[in-house]
């Protein structure tokens, strides 16, 4: 009888470390212990990114699959650095399954400023790959590291962004690409951004590019955080406790931000908004055509009209017989030629065109 007690102990024990030894496993998941590298670019290639292209391809850079030993989606992060700063604080570029990245002149250019490289001066950056898998704990893998020269353009001033909302308390919920209404830049500040409207009871943040969550804005409850890659913590949503109008400001370089319940007076609701001027005609004489803007579903004082193509020139926006307008404080609004999503919020009278490319 004592053996047989003894021999369930032993088995129990080792079925006991048989199992802990598997859960440990699946648990854990490693990549191949192999290098992978990066295909092309060659180290020590060198672009110099042209404005006058900004969808152009800069840079395709393949790579090595990694492998991590079982049937798992592996996910590639395209990464950069400012040159020999050992990826201290790297700046995500863009995220694949694939192994592969097209990179487009304004999307580098717009990451090398983000890395502090000055414009017009070809410096040095870091390039290298970050592979991940979604199953818990698994071991991220990088690649080999090659270092490339960039020449990007524009000033040192704040390159002009346009923001996104996305949070379970705007229309677009937590989908990146959802028609996620903009804010409104700052005319003579593009560091400034606005937005005034209507919140359901929850939060949001901001995106930078449709269909990315990098970069995105969060907040650490006294300021704004810029998160630019998946290895920074993912910061907190700005809150909005109750369902209503709210006013929201941001400053993208010192991070500052308020978020106000509004407090304006009671708003007409119109019916119906348009925009004319010669941006239509060509002729800054003929002010005839209107183009009726669609409401918001969502917050009656948001309109939108998408894909305008624009003459180079002058516009308002109006209601039938123009017993209302908005303009550029109270004057005509003068537009460059081009392809255009237009946004008008009619509480504040702030507009955005965003480019289509």
């Amino acid at each position: 009888m004592k053996n047989i007690y003894k021999i369930f102990i032993a088995v129990a024990i080792l079925t006991g470390l048989w199992s802990c030894e598997n859960e440990e496993n699946l648990m854990i998941l490693k990549p191949q212990e192999a290098a992978f590298s990066i295909i092309t670019p060659e180290s020590g290639s060198s672009i110099i990114l042209n404005e006058a292209t900004p969808a152009n391809t800069a840079l395709t850079v393949t790579w090595e699959k990694v492998s991590y030993g079982a049937p798992t989606v592996v996910t590639y992060t395209v990464q950069i650095a400012a040159n020999d700063t050992e990826f201290a604080a790297p700046v995500d570029v863009t995220s694949s399954t694939s192994t592969y990245s097209i990179i487009d002149v304004a999307e580098l250019n717009t990451r090398a400023l983000e890395l502090g490289l000055a414009p017009n001066v070809e410096s040095s950056i870091d390039v290298r790959i970050k592979a991940t898998t979604g199953v818990a704990n698994a071991e991220p893998k990088y690649s080999d590291v090659i270092t490339i020269s960039v020449t990007p353009y524009g000033s040192i001033e704040t390159p002009v962004v346009t923001l996104y909302l996305v949070g379970d308390a705007t229309f677009a919920g937590w989908n990146l690409n959802n028609n996620n209404m903009p804010l409104f830049t700052d005319p003579k500040d593009n560091k400034k951004h606005y937005y005034t409207g209507y919140f359901t009871a929850g939060g949001f943040k901001l995106l930078e590019k449709i269909d990315s969550w990098l970069p995105a804005y969060g907040n650490d409850g006294t300021k704004a955080v810029k998160r630019t890659s998946f290895e920074q913590n993912d910061p907190s949503s700005f809150p909005t406790p109750t369902s209503g109008y709210y006013t929201f400001e941001i400053n993208i370089e010192t991070l500052a931000y308020t978020i106000a319940p509004f407090t304006g007076s009671t708003a007409t609701t119109y019916s119906e908004i348009f925009y004319s001027g010669s941006t239509i005609s060509g002729d800054d004489n003929d002010w005839s055509q209107q183009i009726a803007l669609t409401k918001s579903t969502f917050d009656s004082h948001i309109w939108k009209v998408s894909g305008q193509t624009l003459k180079e020139g002058n516009m308002k926006f109006h209601t039938a017989g123009w017993a209302k307008e908005w303009g550029d404080n109270g004057g005509n609004i003068f537009v460059e030629a081009g392809k255009y999503d237009i946004w008008l919020n009619d509480l504040d009278g702030r507009y955005t065109f965003i480019k289509v490319q």
